[in-house]
């Protein structure tokens, strides 16, 4: 799978897992900042795994393509006119 594949399968497990694949309860009671923490939880997570010793510890990746994931989410919440 290439980036933007990734990227794409990780929303829709997100919106699977949620609510058992209805998301827009939970999307919609989610203000801009809760948005922002999310990504920000998923952003740390990816740091604390960067490097130990010159070498990737493992999870950056995956960890990035949940911000981007929750990013996506984010703007469509916001779209929406949910995201206040």
């Amino acid at each position: 799978m290439n980036i933007t594949e990734r990227i794409l399968a990780e929303r829709q497990r997100q919106i699977d897992v949620a609510h058992g694949g209805d998301t827009n309860e939970f999307d919609k009671g989610n203000t801009c900042n809760d948005w922002v923490a999310y990504i920000a939880t998923y952003n740390g997570r990816a740091t604390r795994k960067v490097f130990s010793n010159g070498q990737e510890k493992g999870g950056f990746v995956d960890n990035m393509i949940k911000v981007a994931a929750l990013a996506i989410a984010a703007i469509e919440a916001h779209e929406k006119g949910w995201c206040k």
